[in-house]
């Protein structure tokens, strides 16, 4: 076995559509000489492979959207889930619900995922995503908590782990107003406009 596979940060069952793909996220390690980060995972019997970003959060981002390409792949056409050989003309991404959970329904936050600090139009901001889990009350449902600073707790929520983390990432994108790939992405915020402010 891989020996970055030895801590494992999200284990997940991936629906691709008849399919449930059984998948292993490691933590992400340093990369050894270099200022980056690298993320192993594997599509439970297939290859391990890893995805490498410029922090911890970028790194385990570019794992899932790695991921989210192989489990479109395999509904689609049902052939092995290996995300490097796959090519398909639609947008490879799995769906999500970008709506954010009220954290009015707030369980708690539990071990981090995660956390990065983004330049937004109003100053620097940091983000925290927590681990992924089961809701409670919605056995179909998962949900990802973020916190943005010390003033907004929500959940993202997928019918997977892998698609609650991305809902999660896309919904803290759709509140600042950043790109809603904003682990990876090395786009600063566009100005705002004389006299306009985004409300809070």
């Amino acid at each position: 076995m891989n020996s970055d596979l030895d801590e494992i940060a999200i284990v997940s069952t991936v629906k691709a559509g008849r399919r449930a793909l059984r998948v292993e996220i490691a933590d992400p390690r340093q990369d050894p000489g270099t200022p980056g980060w690298r993320c192993v995972y594997r599509v439970v019997g297939g290859p391990a492979h890893t995805a490498h970003g410029p922090d911890r959060l970028a790194a385990i981002y570019a794992a899932l959207v790695d991921i989210s390409d192989a489990a479109t792949l395999a509904s689609a056409t049902g052939n092995p889930t290996d995300p490097h050989h796959a090519r398909i003309p639609e947008d490879p991404r799995l769906p999500v619900d970008d709506r954010p959970v009220s954290a009015v329904k707030a369980r708690e936050f539990g071990p981090p995922l995660g956390a990065k600090a983004v330049q937004t139009t109003e100053g620097p901001v940091v983000i925290t995503l927590g681990r992924p889990r089961q809701d409670p009350e919605r056995p179909h449902t998962y949900l990802c908590p973020f916190r943005i600073d010390d003033r907004t707790e929500a959940f993202g929520q997928g019918i997977d782990e892998v698609r609650a983390v991305i809902s999660a990432v896309r919904g803290v994108g759709s509140i600042l107003g950043i790109p809603l790939d904003w682990p990876g992405s090395r786009t600063p915020p566009s100005r705002p406009s004389p006299g306009s402010r985004r409300s809070r």
